[in-house]
């Protein structure tokens, strides 16, 4: 009888050893993956930030017709002096211009860069990111790509003219060996970390299969320890990635939990929390990848994954939603003459405006100050409503003053889905981004337009 309560233990220690490798590899492998797409967004929105706020800076219509043998002129001085003093002060190695050529081919256009530049006219290099940028909407390359100054991901802004048109793309390379050497760390910190987790469960592989029932109490000690691994895992992907993973994830494993239990269930019962805490912080990981770190709201990736599932549901038949498309006013002007910390906090302020009156889960920063909400509403009067609450909502926060001496102001424009005649949602958001340039136009055409001031 005794002999036989033995080899049942002996059971439960062998598939307690399965357990814990499989929660590890699922750990080492899951958290990796998170982790390095948590960096990678981060990395995105910066290099986004660089080309929105160069493209923000050059006119649009001067871009456009700009050639090389307009050496000398005004407007062609202005767009050089401009990409290299943007490019010295923000330390870049290449910022260029891109023209597109149409049927997806793209070459490329003035290139400030003295030592071995692009030549005006010649193919640049297509990939999915300058296309996207190509139809207005600024894009990072998702994969490096090969042109003749080497490996390279680009970031990507468009340039447009007082139509509302795109004039150029504004065009910034990132070395691959740079823009990968920012993920790696985190990836191998969290390999090496999930390897220790590893590492101590083939101790305790070891140990089962070479101690008696006697040595349980051993394992729940080697079990704890690996809780404690765990933890140390999730904190250092906390500092790397900015995930809020709490500081005693496992404050309830205290062993006097667990006294009126047998040590095998005791070590069930840990597995089973550590399992949980598991998934609760892969999904917290898993959310941070879409949140805009500066703002708060969901950022360009969850915003094309939320287009991706709205066109999903126009070809389904059961689409219903609205956009509005927010662009700030007078953001430059805070950026030049005060610079870009104060330009920040006008991001900021406008953001908490938005998020008053909107879900937060219904808007997305896709650029540096453009702002996307998306409804789940066809109501036309309900968007109306909450537009004009916006704008009281403006008026009522320029009663306070700013740090950076300027009444908060935001062009939008609206556009509502149309059942049977839309076929995507691009043609839902061509007619709020439409809008947004009308009203954009009358503000400046009010206020005067210092983007085009030389």
């Amino acid at each position: 009888m005794k002999r036989k309560k033995i080899d049942i233990t002996s059971r439960y220690m062998v598939l307690l050893v399965f357990v814990l490798f499989g929660v590890n590899t699922i750990l080492g492998v899951l958290l990796t993956y998170q982790s390095a797409s948590a960096m990678k967004a981060q990395i995105s929105a910066r290099m986004l930030d660089i080309t929105n706020t160069a493209a923000a800076m050059l006119d649009g219509d001067v871009l456009r017709d700009v050639t090389p043998d307009d050496r000398g002129d005004t407007g062609y001085e202005t767009v050089i002096t401009t990409l290299r003093e943007f490019r010295q002060n923000i330390e870049l190695e290449y910022i260029y211009c891109i023209r597109d050529d149409g049927n997806k081919q793209f070459s490329y256009g003035l290139d400030p860069i003295l030592d071995n530049p692009a030549d005006f006219g010649s193919p640049a290099v297509y990939t999915e990111a300058l296309y996207t940028a190509s139809k207005g909407v600024p894009a990072v390359d998702e994969t490096s790509h090969i042109d003749k100054w080497g490996a390279v991901y680009s970031a990507y802004s468009p340039v447009f003219d007082t139509m509302g048109r795109v004039a150029g793309i504004v065009a910034v390379d990132f070395d691959k060996e740079w823009y990968d050497g920012k993920i790696f760390p985190m990836i191998w910190t969290t390999v090496i970390s999930a390897g220790s987790s590893l590492l101590v469960a083939a101790v305790i592989a070891m140990i089962l299969t070479s101690k008696n029932r006697s040595r349980m109490r051993v394992v729940n000690e080697q079990l704890n320890e690996l809780a404690n691994n765990f933890d140390a895992l999730m904190k250092e992907v906390r500092n790397m990635s900015g995930v809020n993973v709490s500081e005693e994830l496992y404050g309830h494993y205290g062993t006097e939990q667990y006294d009126d239990v047998d040590e095998v269930e005791s070590m069930r019962m840990k597995i089973l929390a550590l399992q949980d805490e598991l998934y609760e912080q892969i999904e917290n990981v898993k959310q941070q990848a879409y949140i805009d770190g500066m703002t708060g709201v969901r950022n360009k990736a969850s915003y094309l994954n939320t287009e991706k599932s709205l066109n999903e549901k126009i070809k389904e038949g059961t689409a219903a939603f609205s956009v509005i498309v927010f662009d700030m006013n007078g953001l430059k002007s805070i950026n030049d003459d005060l610079g870009h910390e104060y330009g920040d906090m006008a991001i900021v302020d406008a953001t908490n405006v938005l998020a008053g009156v909107y879900d937060k889960g219904d808007i997305y920063r896709i650029g540096g100050d453009e702002f996307i909400v998306i409804l789940n509403t066809v109501s036309e009067a309900e968007v109306q409503n909450g537009m004009s609450r916006l704008e009281y909502s403006i008026a009522s926060e320029n009663m306070n003053e700013k740090p950076y001496k300027r009444p908060l102001s935001l062009s939008m424009g609206c556009g509502i889905y149309r059942a049977g005649e839309d076929k995507e949602y691009r043609e839902v958001f061509q007619r709020a981004d439409k809008s947004m340039y009308v009203d954009k136009a009358d503000y400046y055409a009010k206020n005067g337009d210092r983007r085009r001031r030389q």
